[in-house]
């Protein structure tokens, strides 16, 4: 009905939006097809929330915003502490914090950088949501998704061996992919 403008303004809507709406939306129709209305369905629907808005962030400005990662981290604290996640106490999820936290802290040190900051954070927050199992499950798709896309880019000569990509995509799809191969 707009005509792909903005009702206020009438700038130019990108198609980027509906795109992100579209993804975002079929994620929580086949995570419904999956578990149903359980509890651990609006564990799911939230943390995906939080992993589609930062890839596209991590995309566009190479960034993950610690004040998502905060709120992520509070999530988690109050999954812990109410048990939305079954399995993960929040014992579990301090445990997940620490070993994700650690081992992307090590990866950051042994790479010289290429590993951001923003990572260890977003990792030691899922990893308070998720549990030690799960997020070093989480670390290895990552790697895994990752390793093969830069495989691509390098293959196609789209890419040389010292560009920079965005990781949080990667990791944000092995969650995915962890959640719903279970």
């Amino acid at each position: 009905m707009l005509k792909g403008r903005c009702r206020n303004c009438s700038a130019k809507i990108s198609l980027r939006y509906p795109f992100i709406e579209f993804i975002t939306g079929l994620l929580f129709v086949i995570f419904f097809l999956k578990f149903g209305l359980e509890k651990i369905y609006f564990f799911y629907i939230i943390m995906v929330g939080y992993m589609v808005t930062l890839a596209f962030i991590d995309i566009d400005k190479r960034i993950v915003p610690d004040g998502i990662v905060l709120c992520l981290t509070v999530t988690g604290m109050v999954f812990g502490i109410f048990g939305v996640n079954p399995g993960v106490s929040i014992f579990e999820g301090i445990i997940g914090a620490v070993a994700g936290g650690l081992i992307m802290l090590v990866l950051y040190i042994f790479s010289n950088g290429k590993i951001g900051e923003g990572d260890i954070k977003l990792i030691a927050a899922m990893g308070l949501c998720t549990g030690f199992k799960e997020i070093t499950g989480i670390i290895t798709y990552a790697f895994i998704i990752g390793g093969a896309y830069a495989f691509l880019l390098l293959a196609r000569g789209r890419h040389k061996k010292t560009d920079a990509v965005a990781f949080v995509p990667f990791i944000a799809a092995a969650f995915i992919l962890r959640a719903l191969i279970q």
